[in-house]
């Protein structure tokens, strides 16, 4: 039995987020003694491309060159398929270099925000250092067992879809990321149907609901995890060709890897997330967005630009 208070929503002491950052201009070694120094441990190499570090201050920390990278982008044809392959030429310099720092307090973000000054320091290169550098950070916040509803996970996907315009436009998503399936948004079809204000499925249906209309991790905010880890059954039936990981968390992963901005910070990344479930916890202002939302779909095209 969880001790845990009923809902991990909007918390950030004593909650857990696991972190996710990718960048370019230094390899995997380099990165793991850069971790080492900042935080202790060992460098357990186990390949040419990845290691662990182990028995640091924050748990064990693991770093590979992300060459799958280039083999997440679903075979679209055009713009993507041409990236792709420009990708391969370039190496290094744009498959980005992966740090997975262990399930964190959400208090201690902060000390990660100092691995990534002592990273650029040393020559990491962040999203906007390149024209090709797609690279993101991706934050997995804890949900804890009174979460784990139909009720709880459709108010934070009305808040996300709700807030997520805003959210592109304050973290200026970078083009090659937007260019990129990793990070697409939901489409309106899916907005329609999620808005709707009698919308109220069971489980099941908010399941089903998600991947008929996102038949993909590729959305910049990925429920597949924790929807697998609720009825991981009915999620690869629908979804036989992808590898689904199933975990009790969201997969948020819209925000660029921005390490030549010296004040940029994941701490501020994890509060954006933050607002999101301040508004899914918040019934009465959700309700009000929803209503805005559906007048404003309401009036005709040309009064809405």
């Amino acid at each position: 039995m969880s001790d845990h208070p009923p809902s991990a929503l909007g918390r950030n002491a004593g909650r857990k987020v696991g972190v996710e950052i990718e960048f370019g201009g230094i390899g995997t070694i380099e990165t793991a003694r850069i971790i080492c120094d900042r935080f202790g441990g060992t460098v357990d190499r186990s390949g040419p491309h990845t290691a662990t570090v182990r028995d640091t201050e924050i748990g064990d920390v693991s770093v590979e060159l992300d060459w799958t990278w280039m083999q997440k982008a679903s075979d679209d044809g055009g713009i993507i398929d041409q990236t792709k392959e420009v990708l391969a030429e370039l190496g290094r310099d744009v498959v980005p270099t992966e740090v997975v720092a262990p399930p964190l307090d959400g208090e201690r973000i902060v000390e990660l925000d100092k691995l990534v000054r002592a990273l650029a320091a040393n020559g990491a290169k962040g999203t906007r250092a390149g024209l090709l550098n797609g690279f993101g950070l991706h934050l997995n916040p804890e949900l804890w067992d009174g979460d784990l509803n139909m009720r709880s996970l459709r108010q934070v996907l009305q808040a996300y879809v709700l807030m997520s315009p805003t959210l592109r436009e304050e973290i200026q998503v970078d083009f090659t990321r937007s260019i990129l399936p990793f990070v697409a948004t939901f489409g309106d079809d899916y907005l329609r149907h999620l808005l709707r204000t009698d919308y109220d499925p069971n489980m099941s249906g908010l399941i089903d609901d998600y991947i008929t209309f996102n038949p993909t991790r590729n959305r910049e905010l990925d429920m597949l995890p924790v929807f697998a880890h609720i009825d991981g059954d009915r999620v690869r039936s629908r979804l036989t060709d992808q590898k689904i990981s199933s975990r009790p968390t969201f997969h948020w992963r819209l925000p660029n890897a921005d390490l030549e901005n010296p004040s940029w910070s994941i701490s501020h990344e994890w509060e954006r997330w933050l607002s999101v479930e301040a508004l899914a916890t918040d019934e009465l202002r959700l309700r009000e967005r929803i209503d805005h939302w559906a007048q404003d779909r309401a009036r005709p095209w040309l009064e809405r630009i």
